[in-house]
């Protein structure tokens, strides 16, 4: 029989599904420009955030409405060019650029610690079924990738929970909240505090501070 304590309501599902799309949001923010000019529309991201912020357990909700509005006005309007020029100059060419992306260029020296810590994080996409794919060449603890997997552990909690699939959704619960414990939340805050001091202003300063508030918060 069910511990009907453990079943969610609509609005606890509603707000993991804002998560997700938030965490997704910021994936693709992240990504390095491909070539082409980001259509959120085509990519599923032309979202109403106003609705979806609201199922947030946050304070600060009108807040993150601007921000998201307004970085999704900013990402659909850039020239494509611009992108890549601020791109470039914030994250370089190597994983140690001016401001690395990458989880294990921040904490400790990372040289002995390297191979165990990637393998950690191939580790929980691995337990998942996910793997990167060939054509995209950032590492497995790149900022974009961390948080497209938060936005697949939070996304497949709901579809469990919605269909009653109790089990599955405590797996993707304790995934998620590992995952943020220890990774993606003990690095991301130092890396966006980062770029936002090097960024100075544009689309990633803007990017980096709405990134620290949220995952903080999260």
């Amino acid at each position: 029989m069910l511990d009907q304590t453990n079943i969610k309501t609509p609005s606890e599902i509603n707000s993991l599904m804002a998560r997700s799309h938030i965490y997704r949001f910021i994936a693709t923010c992240f990504r390095r420009p491909n070539g082409n000019k980001t259509d959120l529309k085509k990519e599923g991201m032309d979202l109403p955030w106003d609705e979806i912020t609201e199922a947030l357990p946050f304070g600060n909700k009108e807040q993150l409405i601007g921000h998201l509005k307004g970085l999704s006005e900013k990402l659909n309007q850039a020239a494509y060019e611009d992108r890549v020029t601020q791109y470039e100059d914030c994250f370089g060419y190597t994983a140690s650029g001016p401001v690395p992306c990458y989880e294990l260029e921040y904490g400790e020296e990372h040289t002995h610690r390297e191979p165990q810590q990637l393998s950690d994080i191939t580790s929980f996409y691995h337990a998942f079924g996910l793997k990167i794919k060939e054509n995209n060449f950032e590492r497995v603890d790149h900022i974009a990738i961390e948080c497209e997997f938060m936005h697949f552990l939070l996304f497949k909690e709901a579809y469990a929970l919605s269909n009653v699939a109790i089990d599955n959704a405590e797996i993707c619960h304790q995934a998620s909240i590992r995952f943020l414990r220890e990774h993606l939340g003990r690095w991301a805050p130092s890396f966006t505090l980062k770029l936002s001091r090097y960024a100075k202003q544009g689309f990633l300063k803007d990017l980096a501070d709405f990134t620290f508030s949220y995952i903080v918060q999260d």
